[in-house]
């Protein structure tokens, strides 16, 4: 009796946001290429768009590893480079760091893993999804944190950070095709680290962060695997530590490999 050929399932993988807490993104991904887990579709939000645009276009996470962790993040954080016209900033150091690595005019399609980001429509508070066209200003809409960078204007919109409607992108996933999709929530751990006093700022920030907690966790939902890397008291800007980060996302992807090894299996 001839075996039946088992099917390959469609699998996506969405990298939701957190700031520097999406390092841990990076382990996520080396867990699931050393188990030779291929992922078809990713989408990201905020820097789950950073990570996932730069895994798409390079396939290989220990060299996306590489490029993070001897990043200049002083630098880098440096990327801060306020815009004296309307008191944002303008974003631009991030936008030659990744010009670096994608090239200044490239698009979703020089990707060797289909991509979508995810924006939000700053007046109509709706999600914006990106899968065409330039891709470093879909990246930067993706992750404009409102109160730190500009809006980016795009197609007769003003789009910022993705993670204030779509934090966890899951629906992208499976409009593209995914069959199984693998969810990384960042937010899970949220109320783990508080602070009992906070400036005006940090009160602000920690407004979108409790937004976005409410958010994720519903998204998270719809996701047949969700992973959750517990991160702790490591804030959303805390960068010169992506070796531990990277470490806590490996962690969690592993304790959570087996439930994705049976899915797979099962649904075959």
């Amino acid at each position: 009796m001839v075996s039946k050929e088992k099917k390959k399932l469609k699998i996506g993988l969405a990298l939701g946001a957190g700031g520097a807490r999406g390092l841990a993104h990076i382990g996520v991904l080396k867990v699931l290429e050393r188990n030779n887990i291929p992922i078809d579709f990713i989408s990201g939000t905020s820097i789950g768009s950073i990570i996932g645009a730069l895994y798409a276009a390079i396939r290989n996470a220990n060299e996306l590893e590489k490029i993070i962790t001897t990043a200049d993040w002083r630098l880098f954080l440096s990327l801060l480079d306020p815009s004296l016209t309307q008191g944002f900033l303008r974003g631009e150091k991030i936008k030659k760091f990744l010009t670096k690595f994608l090239g200044e005019k490239s698009t979703f399609k020089d990707l060797k893993i289909p991509l979508t980001a995810v924006a939000t429509d700053l007046l109509t508070g709706k999600s914006v999804i990106m899968n065409k066209g330039d891709l470093i200003e879909a990246i930067m809409a993706s992750s404009a944190v409102p109160l730190i960078f500009q809006p980016i204007k795009k197609d007769g919109k003003s789009l910022v950070d993705g993670s204030l409607s779509m934090p966890v992108p899951i629906q992208p996933l499976k409009r593209s095709g995914a069959e199984i999709v693998i969810a990384v929530n960042l937010d899970d751990d949220y109320f783990s680290h508080k602070k009992e006093k906070l400036s005006l700022g940090e009160t602000a920030f920690q407004t979108i962060k409790l937004l976005r907690y409410q958010l994720a966790e519903r998204d998270s939902r719809s996701a047949d695997v969700v992973i959750t890397p517990t991160v702790g008291q490591i804030n959303g800007y805390d960068f010169l530590v992506g070796n531990k980060i990277i470490t806590v996302g490996e962690k969690a992807t592993q304790k959570i490999l087996p439930k994705i090894k049976k899915l797979l299996n099962l649904k075959k």
